[in-house]
């Protein structure tokens, strides 16, 4: 099962849409309304190579980041700079030999993620998950875990928490029983927790997939068989107390004489919701905010005649993501992905894009500069501020403006008490000092904004340039 779809929706509430193109290579749309009309959207070509799998995250800066894999066995990453698509080659792997899937990418505080699985034609069902990521200096290899699945299936789920730190899940194969290890990758301190064993079942385990809310609580869904019917299984995971006997509980969602495909963990408004496929129908159910039960299930609607597809799901735009959090879910692609949600869910999706009186036409195909590098020479820098609007065809809204500022001065407070501690105490001092001069221009712009009603664009502030001095030192 290949995820060929992406969907992201920016601190701005722009959206984009990644996927396959006819010729094989990435291409995406931007979803915008004009009034109260949807625009139909436009097809932008990253790159027509022939691409056998990808993988789409977005920073906390909202710089799209792309990683692939291209036909001739080249791991290649994409950055996006400013309507031009800045290309390297990290690795190669030799496919007559070798089965390289599932691709992830993450990208914080300018350190680059990397998880991916690899198979030999030897043993196609024994899979490696590896594990890479540039610090800044140089590239750290590790490897995860080993899996056994069929070569349909995903080897790993990884899902991240609000604290950032990665958390991954795969299954292995003991004696009589399938089971389910967990890890923790601590982003501050770049170490893994040790495998922990989460589930160990007489039955046949196939498809799960793992969830993080935005309490930091990870929930586990699963199916599992035997030789005459199919569960749908579900286990809260206190990441802090794995094994503790006060979340040993394991809960049976639904029992079927036929098979499920994929289920889906979404969090709607603070609650909990495990969703699954089952022939031809969506089906869901409510699980409780202690794990220990869950309400009944229920039939979910969707559009009649229509082959919904699995859709990995980014949500970055602040005013929805407390209230709506999801990574896997069901939609229905056509000029628009319509999300497949539970019926007192199902609001328009789209109705908070920013609302743009512009002309909107399709643009030239974007240049792509092509650089080479090896894994042990990246040049993969990153911008230390949120990329202007004008890099996009949507104007921002006055409010959007003052959301930007505030999620700025938040991440200036958080970064000086983070080194406060670490660095020298004179420099913290002038870097205060110079923040200060700077958030005093800041307050005469605000103080201009609420008495004209208007932004003025060229004196907003930046501290691009105090952190580049902070960490020359």
């Amino acid at each position: 099962m290949q995820l060929k779809t992406f969907v992201i929706k920016k601190k701005s509430g722009i959206i984009y849409h990644f996927y396959f193109s006819e010729k094989g290579g990435i291409c995406y749309k931007i979803y915008a309304m004009r009034g109260n009309q949807k625009i139909v959207p436009f097809e932008v070509s990253i790159t027509d190579e022939k691409i056998l799998e990808f993988s789409v995250t977005v920073d906390e800066e909202d710089t799209i980041h792309i990683l692939c894999l291209t036909e001739n066995g080249d791991l290649k990453y994409f950055i996006d700079k400013e309507k031009t698509w800045d290309s390297k080659i990290l690795s190669h792997f030799d496919l007559d030999a070798n089965m390289v899937k599932s691709l992830f990418i993450y990208v914080y505080k300018q350190h680059l993620y990397i998880i991916y699985a690899v198979s030999n034609v030897m043993n196609i069902n024994l899979w490696t998950i590896y594990f890479k990521y540039w610090n800044g200096s140089k590239w750290n290899n590790l490897t995860v875990g080993m899996t056994m699945c069929d070569k349909e299936l995903p080897p790993y789920w990884v899902t991240l928490d609000p604290s950032k730190n990665l958390h991954i899940v795969y299954k292995n194969t003991g004696n009589r029983t399938t089971q389910i290890f967990y890890r923790k990758f601590h982003t501050q301190f770049s170490l893994w927790s040790t495998p922990e064993k989460i589930i160990s079942s007489p039955e046949t385990i196939g498809f799960y997939s793992l969830l993080c809310d935005n309490r930091g609580n990870c929930h586990l869904i699963w199916v599992c068989t035997n030789s005459s019917k199919y569960k749908m299984m579900y286990k809260l995971l206190n990441t802090k107390i794995i094994n503790s006997k006060h979340y040993e509980k394991i809960l049976t969602l639904d029992m079927s004489l036929h098979a499920y495909l994929q289920p889906v963990i979404l969090e709607i408004d603070k609650t909990i919701w495990a969703m699954w496929k089952k022939e031809d129908a969506f089906w869901g159910c409510t699980i409780d905010g202690s794990g220990l039960s869950c309400s009944k299930a229920i039939s979910i609607q969707y559009p009649p005649k229509t082959s919904p597809k699995l859709v990995i799901f980014t949500n970055h735009y602040q005013p929805e993501k407390q209230n709506f959090n999801a990574l896997l879910l069901y939609g229905v692609i056509g000029d628009f992905v319509e999300f497949i949600l539970p019926q007192c869910y199902a609001n328009d999706f789209y109705e908070n894009i920013p609302i743009t009186d512009m002309t909107i036409e399709a643009p030239k195909p974007l240049p792509i500069k092509k650089e080479h590098a090896s894994m042990t020479t990246p040049k993969y820098k990153t911008a230390t501020t949120v990329p202007k609007y004008t890099e996009t065809v949507f104007p921002p809204t006055l409010a959007q403006k003052f959301e930007e500022l505030k999620s700025d001065n938040q991440k200036t407070a958080d970064m000086v008490r983070e080194l406060k501690e670490v660095v020298n105490q004179n420099l913290v001092i002038e870097f205060l000092k110079e923040l200060k001069s700077q958030n005093t221009i800041l307050v005469k712009l605000i103080s201009q904004v609420l008495e004209k009603q208007t932004c003025y664009s060229e004196n907003e502030t930046s501290t691009k340039k105090l952190w580049e001095k902070l960490f020359k030192k």
